[in-house]
């Protein structure tokens, strides 16, 4: 597979600007023309390494996660709204709400279910090869301090 790159320039809510710069492997098997699939892996990518809420939470703030999750989840809702080709039908409905309502609808379409549990399969194959070279690493360690001690 050929690695691919992006950059993206744009500005955040408040007019900040920001810069994402991503290259990896774009395996174009969900839109073949390419891009889309390192996109996603970026995001994807992104959400999984969320990291600081400890500090967050240490401080007091003990609804920081509930907070991330909520604004991924509208900014997911923003998503579905600039996908829709009936945006001016979906006005009087909030980000949250389109949310709500493809979670209750999803499992209608069997190509959606039979994407999600190729992607929950993938995370499960992954968490278990990191916890295998997690085990492995681990046993090294102790093989080497039990032959120090020898």
């Amino acid at each position: 597979m050929e690695k691919s790159y992006f950059k993206v320039h744009d500005v955040d809510d408040k007019g900040n600007k920001i810069t994402i710069t991503c290259e990896g492997v774009d395996d174009q098997q969900l839109a073949h023309f390419g891009g889309l699939d390192l996109h996603l892996k970026a995001v994807k990518t992104l959400i999984r390494n969320t990291n600081g809420t400890d500090f967050a939470r240490k401080a007091g703030d003990f609804f920081i996660e509930d907070k991330v999750i909520a604004l991924y989840l509208n900014e997911i809702g923003r998503l579905i709204r600039n996908f829709s080709d009936e945006r001016e039908w979906l006005k009087d409905y909030s980000n949250m709400e389109l949310v709500q309502n493809f979670l209750e609808h999803w499992q209608d379409n069997s190509e959606i279910v039979e994407l999600v549990n190729a992607d929950n399969q993938a995370i499960e194959n992954a968490s278990k090869e990191f916890n295998r070279e997690e085990d492995e690493i681990w046993e090294n360690m102790i093989s080497e301090l039990r032959s120090e001690k020898k």
